[in-house]
């Protein structure tokens, strides 16, 4: 998600973890403001965050937030000028563990391993999640949302046409003819509105085609991106645009929003979408039916991928604001928001939002959190087959890249290999320049 939120979700607005920011003084609990900056999918996740987070903070200690609630749309820009400016909030927001770093790495945001002690956050967070958050070996953000991208489709639409949900590219490529001789749009896509919806795609088909395996090999420097497997993926996918097969094809591409897909799912325009797990509360509003919506894990692309692949995002990541005259209070408010399972769940339950990257077994959701969410979080925990979303674990010119030059894809100005030359050359001065994040490594590689 570079310099805007990752996660634009249905009506135009963005369904990932509750945007939030804050921080204060003195040690432990000080009688202090926390500054704090939010932005929410509707008034209802912004009541539930209130209510929850804010006056839960408020009530428990002598700290005080004040929240002062953004567009969910322009958050993240509004936090980058405010941080260039030196006039951000005490918590600092950013879009994931990349753009976070790069706060950290232009000493905008301070180093959180004495808090991490503090309030055993290595301990609660999920061990990939913690070690993806630092940088130069400290932890300088903590992720506050996390999830995958799946493949969404319509249950009624897919009954109706005896399909079934996907687990390879030929089973996927047959649902696509068929829904494209029926007139529908067989795949949704698009980047209308929000550029940064094109890495959403390109996560997806990395993931499923070329593996997590060869993705980590490149970020740790033993493979490139300019190889044949990452060739092949772009190829496949620019095939799938010349058929019109995704978002109807090229023109259609930049005038295609989130917004559309969506509603083009619920209405049984569009036969399948390859989105984010933020989704799932807007999904529920937008069909008229809210039982009608199924997710299913990714296909595989190639032989060489397992079905089912999780590429793993956090759509959320906090610091403490360098400038703070509160850093205590900041940090305190942060691990309010992760450091409790139950709590964090019940926002979950109320909203529907991604939960932290928290050991969570399934018994721990509310009877109220959705079954297709407690699957969902059930699923990517027992499964080793999990890899890399772009906007988590890129680095930032690299991803801004990646989502900005695929245009020239779309319109044929430039070949698969020619972008990926480019993608190459920027993640090489990053690797070199030593500002790229670890990422874990994959399962049997150890």
């Amino acid at each position: 998600m570079n310099r805007s939120p990752r996660i634009l979700a249905a009506l135009g607005a963005v369904a990932a973890a509750a945007l939030a920011l804050t921080a204060c003084t003195g040690g432990g609990r000080s009688s202090a403001d926390v500054s704090y900056w939010g932005a929410f999918y509707s008034p209802d996740t912004e009541k539930a965050f209130q209510e929850i987070f804010v006056d839960g903070f408020n009530d428990a200690g002598d700290a005080s937030v004040k929240m002062e609630v953004k567009e969910l749309t322009t958050i993240a820009k509004l936090t980058d000028t405010a941080v260039a400016a030196g006039q951000a909030p005490d918590v600092v927001y950013a879009g994931g563990p990349s753009p976070a770093s790069d706060f950290a790495g232009a000493g905008r945001t301070i180093a959180l391993d004495d808090y991490a002690t503090e309030y055993g956050w290595e301990q609660k967070l999920l061990p990939w999640a913690y070690e993806l958050s630092k940088v130069d070996g400290k932890l300088t953000s903590v992720p506050t949302g996390y999830g995958s991208m799946v493949l969404y489709y319509n249950k009624a639409v897919f009954a109706e046409n005896g399909w079934t949900a996907p687990t390879t590219l030929a089973e996927f490529e047959k649902v696509a003819a068929a829904a494209a001789d029926k007139g529908l749009v067989p795949l949704g896509g698009g980047n209308a509105g929000y550029q940064g919806m094109t890495e959403w795609l390109l996560t997806a088909v990395l993931n499923a085609a070329v593996g997590p395996d060869r993705i980590h090999d490149v970020l740790t420097g033993e493979a490139s991106f300019t190889d044949t497997d990452f060739v092949a993926a772009i190829d496949l996918l620019k095939g799938w645009i010349d058929k019109g097969w995704l978002a109807g094809g090229a023109e259609s591409y930049f005038t295609t929003d989130d917004t559309a897909n969506v509603t083009g799912l619920a209405n049984g325009t569009t036969a399948m979408y390859m989105s984010g797990t933020w989704a799932f509360n807007s999904l529920s509003q937008v069909f008229e039916d809210p039982d009608d919506w199924a997710w299913a894990p990714l296909p595989s692309f190639s032989d060489a991928v397992p079905p089912g692949v999780y590429p793993l995002a956090i759509g959320t990541a906090l610091s403490v604001n360098a400038e703070s005259k509160n850093p205590d209070a900041a940090a305190s408010f942060i691990d309010y928001l992760v450091g409790d399972a139950d709590r964090a769940l019940e926002y979950t339950a109320r909203t529907g939002e991604n939960p932290p990257p928290l050991a969570i077994t399934a018994d721990q959701f509310p009877a109220e959190v959705d079954s297709r969410t407690v699957d969902l979080y059930t699923a990517i925990p027992e499964t080793t087959n999990v890899g890399y979303a772009t906007w988590t674990f890129f680095p930032p010119k690299t991803d801004a890249y990646l989502i900005a030059e695929f245009d020239k894809v779309v319109t044929g100005d430039v070949s698969s290999a020619e972008y990926l030359d480019g993608l190459q050359k920027t993640f090489q001065a990053e690797f070199d320049a030593g500002s790229t994040l670890t990422p874990f490594t994959p399962a049997g590689r150890e």
